[in-house]
């Protein structure tokens, strides 16, 4: 008797000391994630981990590992700003916000983005409203030093063409804006991967989305560029276009592009506006490409990631997807997947190290409809 109650009793000593561990681990874990939710500005020194050699002694790569590290506390990078003149762009970053919607966490990660893998001289918000609703951009505004509001009038017209609604409403807003100030446009669901300054180069820059035209979602341009004029010149005819949103935002600009060989542009074929579920047959909250030599991830179409929304960096750090590596990016400089140190005996690589191909056109629908190659994959970039 005497000895069944002392194997109880080690027993019930064995559990408590592992459902302690385990808490303690929760705890702390819980408490890394919650410092940083609650107060960005955080006392964390800045951490630049790379997918190929870590910089940081807080974390490691094992010599085994091919896309995931083993970090202490998670290795967040602190945002910032610089003062930085070369380049033919402005290094000001405008985003545009009409209405009083709430910021998303994918909308945070976005914006932080930029503040931790470009750094801008400025940030700019432009509202007609107020400022984006929710925490998270109070978190923002604590975080970035330089983030500015600026409020705009919504265009309700444009060469006497009536404008109601607010798609094309911020099309035409981040045009003008464009136009007057220079700078970079970007959508509040691009998450930006790395320094965007080799693209402030060019007097103008807009990415191919594969399905035979551009996206408005990120721009990049001088002031008073010829080619975004020539685009705000064809909303004279607005009101005789019937999908006039798509059509003087995405496709004018590819077709201004072919027929127009004295307007200046660059054209960046995957790595601004790819994948995206319309070129690439799949979406990027589920699969896995390859975005490694990317600028940047335009998420298409941003209801992919409206599930994943209340996700934080406990769930991102860890998930495989298009997505997730690009919020880890935007959170920690590194695509890798990340894992604690306690987690070590369960860190695994991403599962598709190699991701699905890109395709450039539709092979199959050029085929039975004998269309030949999209024409602009052959249209050299050009500075006139």
């Amino acid at each position: 008797m005497y000895k069944g109650f002392r194997v109880k009793a080690l027993l019930i000593c064995f559990v408590w000391v592992v459902y302690n561990a385990v808490s303690l681990q929760s705890t702390r874990f819980s408490k890394v994630v919650t410092d940083f939710e609650t107060n960005p500005v955080s006392q964390r020194s800045a951490s630049i981990v790379g997918t190929k050699q870590i910089k940081n002694e807080n974390c490691v790569k094992p010599a085994n590992a091919k896309s995931h590290i083993i970090c202490e506390t998670l290795p967040f990078q602190k945002p910032a700003c610089r003062n930085n003149t070369e380049g033919l762009v402005p290094n000001i970053v405008h985003y545009v916000w009409i209405g009083n919607g709430t910021l998303e966490y994918y909308h945070y990660i976005s914006i932080l983005s930029v503040a931790t893998n470009h750094k801008p001289d400025k940030m700019i918000f432009h509202i007609n409203d107020v400022v984006p609703q929710g925490e998270l951009w109070f978190n923002l505004v604590a975080q970035i030093p330089c983030l500015e509001v600026s409020y705009l009038q919504a265009p309700t017209q444009i060469y006497g063409n009536r404008i109601s609604d607010t798609l094309t409403q911020t099309d035409v807003a981040r045009f003008q804006i464009l136009l007057k100030y220079g700078g970079i446009y970007l959508d509040s669901d691009v998450i930006v991967l790395k320094s965007l300054d080799p693209l402030r180069q060019y007097p103008f820059t807009m990415g191919f989305n594969g399905v035979r035209s551009f996206s408005a979602g990120a721009i990049l341009s001088t002031p008073n560029a010829k080619f975004l004029a020539e685009i705000l010149n064809g909303y004279k005819n607005l009101t005789k276009i019937r999908n006039g949103a798509a059509f003087f935002s995405c496709h004018r600009p590819r077709s201004l592009a072919l027929r127009r060989k004295d307007l200046p542009i660059h054209i960046e074929e995957t790595s601004m506006q790819r994948p995206n579920m319309w070129a690439d047959g799949k979406s990027v909250d589920l699969s896995n490409f390859d975005i490694s030599n990317n600028y940047m991830l335009h998420i298409h179409p941003r209801s992919n990631v409206e599930l994943l929304s209340k996700w934080r960096a406990n769930q991102i750090r860890i998930h495989d997807s298009t997505y997730t590596a690009a919020a880890r990016a935007a959170l920690f400089g590194t695509q890798d997947l990340v894992f604690l140190r306690e987690e070590a005996f369960r860190a695994t690589d991403r599962k598709t190290p190699i991701p699905t191909k890109l395709y450039l056109y539709n092979e199959t629908r050029r085929k039975k409809q004998d269309r030949p190659p999209n024409l602009l994959l052959k249209l050299p970039s050009r500075v006139v």
